[in-house]
């Protein structure tokens, strides 16, 4: 998968999604604070495959997720 166009990636728990709740990682050359995440492409690239090939990702303008509404989790994957 060619992540070049992908940002960061979020998993966590539904809701604030400002990190408290679950973790951000972010793609080589993207500008970010240490404190909101590592840089770590194998991450990016996998959770971005696992997102992308969900039957129930919704694509938006700018990012695509994947929510879990049983166990109240969402995977989203930003794109630059």
């Amino acid at each position: 998968m060619d992540i070049s166009n992908i940002a960061k990636v979020y998993s966590g728990r539904v809701g604030c999604m400002c990190g408290c709740k679950g973790k951000y990682s972010y793609n080589e050359g993207v500008k970010h604070e240490d404190w909101q995440g590592k840089v770590s492409v194998r991450s990016v690239k996998v959770m971005a495959k696992k997102v992308m090939s969900d039957a129930r990702v919704v694509v938006e303008k700018g990012f695509a997720y994947v929510q879990d509404s049983e166990r109240g989790t969402i995977k989203v994957v930003y794109f630059k």
